[in-house]
């Protein structure tokens, strides 16, 4: 008798280890599920972050295209203009600077007028549209360096375009020996189109083309 009562006093000793053990194992299971299910839910916030980015980034394409090709009519007859009178002078109603000073550019190529929402807000071309909450705006640089002579540019420069950056002037005829020369084609100036769109929560996209 007494030693079943001895052997009965061990087993639930036994027993009560092992309920110990499991529950250790059941703690540290509940641990590991626990940190899965918190980086799963960081994962699945990361990437609905990097969709929303990329439907803001497409969303701001539209708009920027359309300054482009308002920044276009401002230069060119045949895209419905020219608003600019005068390339040689800065026209500020259209956003339009008549040389390019790299020293006002950022790291990232954006002009300074750009660079920030308050700078931007304080030109005169806006493009904001309530329904999307989208404001877009943009600047047209002529690709002529300012300091590109000093002592001060010889006389006759802003007209002869030996201090912008050009497309090289295309000839007809005088190809061949026996062919005559009919006529030339002038230099044509580069213009840098910086668009900047402001979009919902606080998103920025920034878009360059340029023109001639």
């Amino acid at each position: 008798m007494t030693f079943r009562h001895s052997h009965h006093l061990r087993s639930h000793a036994w027993l009560a280890q092992q309920r110990g053990v499991v529950l250790f194992i059941a703690l540290i299971v509940m641990v590991a599920m626990s940190l899965a299910a918190i980086a799963l839910i960081r994962s699945v916030d990361t990437t609905s972050q990097v969709i929303a980015n990329l439907a803001f980034r497409q969303a701001s394409i539209l708009p920027a295209n359309q300054a482009i090709e308002d920044a276009a009519s401002g230069l060119f007859a045949d895209a419905g203009g020219p608003r600019i009178l005068d390339v040689r002078v800065d026209t500020p109603n259209q956003n339009y600077y008549q040389a390019h000073d790299v020293a006002w550019d950022n790291v990232l190529g954006v002009p300074d007028p750009l660079t920030t929402k308050a700078k931007a807000g304080a030109l005169k071309r806006q493009f904001p549209d309530a329904s999307t909450g989208i404001n877009v705006t943009y600047v047209t640089e002529r690709m002529c360096n300012a300091n590109v002579a000093s002592p001060p540019r010889p006389a006759g420069a802003e007209t002869d375009l030996t201090w912008c950056d050009v497309i090289a002037p295309k000839g007809s005829g005088c190809h061949t020996i026996n062919e005559p020369c009919a006529f030339d084609f002038p230099a044509q100036a580069y213009y840098r189109v910086t668009v900047r769109v402001d979009g919902p929560q606080n998103t920025v996209s920034f878009v360059q083309a340029v023109l001639r």
